[in-house]
Order: structure tokens, then C-alpha cells, then sequence
């Protein structure tokens, strides 16, 4: 199962948050607790690596003395308290409910999240959260979600025109920048652009003048048998990328701008999927046929 406090600094834009809840404290806790490894690509390495993270830690005066505490323990300490005596407890703090104390409200305000690559552990990715009640914003990332995704454009250099390749990275560096409308526009535009690919594969298949003339969604399923089946089964896409540019808050084009993104790559990897296919298909036969001349 996914840690949704994990999936979201992996994928959010710098200064989105999300609200910390009694609903998901558990994986907030297991977070700090350094239990949550994360899956993605290693600058260094330049390949999909596991990274993980050790326990946050601080310390605390005890009797004159600093004692090392873990920062999950004691979250987890706090909301063990609730359960034993909530309803005291929410009278004396207002009613409200509340994933940390006085005595962790700083150390718990501004984290730093160091994870390091399980291939070699000076290779890092960081995380700053700020945490202003109960909520949980993404402040920075090193390296950025823009240096991360550009060197994974380079596996579609095959299947994706060097335009493309160009746009998705302004359409990534403009969403690490909060800026989700100027993104949409780059991601519409290389929709429009595959799909057109998409019919020249097809060739003869598709009848020119009835694909001309379709609306964008007819276009797609008109092409499902060239295109990835969640994209067929979902032709919304183009529509909600539309809506964005037209209608569509900032925030909601942010929020919405992963999923869009990994659409996109969905259709690309279908594709090189296909391309390795047929190469190999081709080097198989040019094989078999010289095995067949030597054997006359």
C-alpha cells in the first residue's frame, strides 16, 4: 500500500499542501519513522532506484539532561493519549483535534526529509515541509521534480520528437514553479501531436477525412488500436486539458497535473514498447535468414 504523505512529496508541485488528519495520521507517523521507502529515479545513478530514510530525531530536556527522542514516537505517543481520554483531552485543547504538542510544535514546524539511495548513500533526495498546524506543504526539493523527469524524457528519445521532449520539460518546470495553466497549454499541445502520429501508424486504417473532421475524443477512439486502453477507455483527457487552460483554477491544475503528465507517458511507453518489439522482431528474421542461406 501507498503512504499518501510519501506519494504526495514525490509528485506535488513546490507549495501545494495537504491536510494532516486523524484519517491518515498513521502514515505520517510511519513516515517519520523512516519506514516508507520510495521508488524514482537517481540523478547520480541516472537509473529507478529504492531510496529510504532514517528516523527524525531530536532531542529533549529531561531532569537537566538532552535526550534523543524520535520525533514518530512521540506523535504516536500523543495520539495513543487521545485514544485513551479524547474527550478530556479536546476539552482542555478547544475541541480541536491535534497531531502534535507544545513540546514537538517546533520540531515538528519545519523538517527536513533526507533520503538516501540504496545504491549508494551519498546520493540524496530532500524534502523541506513546513507544518503549520495541520497542515503539511512542500517548501523544496533537491533535486527538483523538473531534474528527475528530464533525463526519463531521454528513454522516448525513439518514439517522442525532440519538440516534445523540449515542451514536457517547460510544462514540468513551469508545475515545480506553481505554475499549472502555462503547463496545460504544453501538454495540450503535445497531446495534439502524438495523436497525430498516432494516425500516421495507422495510415490507410483510419479514413483521413472522417478523422479530420472528429472531435478530439472520436479521434482517440477512432485510434484505439493505436494508443494505450486507458487513454481509449478515457478520453477525457484532451477535455480536462482544455477546461484547465479555460477554466480551471491554478490549484486544480496543479492538483490534477501528475496524473495528466503520466498520461502522456503512458502513450510513450505503449509506444516503445511496440518499437522494441518490431526491432527485435527484425533482427530475428534478418537471423533467420542468414541461418537460411547457409544451410542451402
Amino acid at each position: 500500500m501507498g503512504n499518501v504523505f510519501a506519494d504526495f512529496l514525490q509528485s506535488a508541485g513546490v507549495y501545494d499542501s495537504i491536510k494532516i488528519e486523524e484519517s491518515n495520521i498513521a502514515d505520517l507517523i510511519a513516515l517519520l519513522a523512516g519506514d516508507v521507502k520510495i521508488s524514482t529515479y537517481c540523478k547520480v545513478c541516472k537509473k529507478e532506484r529504492v531510496f529510504s530514510m532514517e528516523p527524525l530525531t531530536f532531542f529533549m530536556e529531561v531532569q537537566g539532561e538532552y535526550i534523543p527522542k524520535k520525533l514518530s514516537d512521540e506523535v504516536k505517543s500523543l495520539q495513543d493519549m487521545l485514544y485513551g481520554s479524547k474527550a478530556e483531552y479536546r476539552r482542555e485543547n478547544g475541541g480541536e483535534w491535534q497531531w502534535k504538542n507544545w513540546q514537538i510544535d517546533e520540531v515538528g514546524r519545519l523538517m527536513t526529509l533526507k533520503y538516501v539511495c540504496s545504491m549508494d548513500n551519498e546520493h540524496h533526495i530532500d524534502f523541506a515541509v513546513l507544518c503549520d498546524n495541520n497542515s503539511f506543504m512542500k517548501i523544496g526539493q533537491y533535486p527538483s521534480i523538473a531534474d528527475l523527469t528530464f533525463p526519463i524524457l531521454g528513454q522516448y528519445y525513439k518514439v517522442m520528437s525532440k519538440d516534445d521532449r523540449k515542451e514536457m520539460g517547460r510544462a514540468v518546470g513551469l508545475f515545480t514553479s506553481g505554475i499549472g495553466v502555462g503547463s496545460y497549454v504544453y501538454l495540450r499541445r503535445i497531446l495534439e501531436r502524438l495523436l497525430l502520429q498516432a494516425r500516421k501508424e495507422a495510415g490507410d486504417a483510419i479514413d483521413g477525412e472522417e478523422f479530420d473532421n472528429a472531435r478530439v475524443g472520436e479521434k482517440i477512439k477512432m485510434l484505439s488500436d493505436y494508443l494505450p486502453k486507458l487513454l481509449t477507455g478515457n478520453t477525457v483527457l484532451y477535455g480536462v486539458l482544455s477546461k484547465g487552460i479555460h477554466e480551471l483554477s491554478e490549484e486544480e491544475c496543479l492538483s490534477f497535473f501528475p496524473v495528466v503528465r503520466d498520461c502522456i507517458f503512458m502513450i510513450l511507453d505503449a509506444w516503445e514498447e511496440m518499437r522494441k518489439k518490431k526491432e527485435k522482431e527484425q533482427a530475428i528474421s534478418a537471423e533467420l535468414s542468414k541461418i537460411a542461406s547457409n544451410i542451402k
